[in-house]
């Protein structure tokens, strides 16, 4: 039975969504988001014709997402994110996002966005770089999920700590697979630096370590933004521009103030839709973020604003 509903359920989302997505319903929808920002998040990018791994939701196909940015380019204006509040030319203004430099965003993805001329920015926690693969990717299981209580726990309990998450998971005899294909490992200091070579590419903070900020005293927070923005604008100089994503999207009352204090523009949360920037705080911007597997149609119903992000 709850096979059958979700068939269903699926089958009615996908008639939904290339209804709202059609020329008609989207002569009306781009009216409905004009004037309003749109920050994507993406993660990681599977090179073609490579069977996927660590958390599937996280993982994009090269091919789909060449695909939704064809979608982009007709449809919105896409922007740097630190232009994203200029006023544009009067469509509804996107910027692209990638949080954690995974490798396979950093070399496939940044090859598809250069080849259609297209910015982004890739959101870097350094400590994190260089062939890391990350505690959740290790911990899926084979159907490339996590389970809920893992989760909650590696958050709350180990304040998203790849150190402490990985020694509990160790006592608790966690069956974790750390030799992962080299995209879904984090990009080495020389590839990221070879990407941000590219033109319209930037980076941005994604914390230190990439540890749950809203775990986090106060003065841990202000090292985890304080010192990964000063790595980045060592490392890059004006490549690196004043943007926080907080890792998880995960935020806090004292991330906020933390993030304003050291300086940054704006930040970045890792849920939420089209919004006007005067109706939301410059350090709980939303974003969507972009699962693997949602349809085209799907996408560009989310572009249109007629699906709620």
């Amino acid at each position: 039975m709850n096979a059958e509903y979700s068939r269903v359920r699926h089958f009615l989302k996908q008639r939904a969504e290339r209804a709202l997505s059609s020329s008609g319903a989207g002569w009306v929808m781009r009216h409905r988001v004009r004037g309003k920002r749109l920050i994507l998040a993406y993660h990681g990018i599977i090179p073609d014709g490579v069977p996927p791994v660590g958390v599937r939701a996280l993982f994009i196909a090269e091919r789909d997402f060449a695909t939704q940015l064809d979608t982009l380019l007709e449809l919105v204006d896409v922007a740097p994110l630190d232009r994203i509040d200029e006023p544009g030319d009067g469509r509804p203004r996107v910027a692209i996002t990638f949080d954690d430099a995974y490798r396979g965003a950093v070399t496939v993805g940044l090859q598809e966005l250069t080849k259609r001329g297209l910015p982004a920015t890739i959101f870097v926690s350094p400590a994190r770089l260089n062939g890391h693969v990350f505690w959740w990717d290790a911990l899926a299981d084979s159907r490339g999920t996590l389970d809920d209580v893992i989760r909650r726990c590696a958050l709350n309990e180990y304040r998203g700590s790849d150190e402490r998450v990985r020694r509990w998971a160790a006592a608790a005899a966690l069956p974790a697979l750390d030799r992962l294909p080299a995209y879904a490992q984090t990009a080495t200091d020389a590839e990221l630096r070879a990407g941000l070579a590219l033109s319209g590419i930037t980076v941005g903070s994604h914390t230190w370590s990439h540890a749950n900020l809203a775990s986090l005293s106060a003065a841990e927070v202000i090292i985890e933004v304080e010192r990964s923005r000063d790595w980045l604008r060592a490392e890059f100089g004006e490549k690196a521009i004043d943007w926080l994503a907080y890792p998880y999207g995960l935020d806090s009352r004292e991330a906020h103030h933390a993030a304003a204090e050291a300086g940054y523009r704006g930040a970045l949360r890792i849920a939420g839709g089209w919004h006007r920037p005067s109706d939301v705080s410059p350090f709980a911007r939303p974003r969507l973020s972009v699962p693997a597997g949602v349809s085209i149609a799907g996408f560009r119903a989310r572009l249109l604003g007629a699906v709620r992000a």
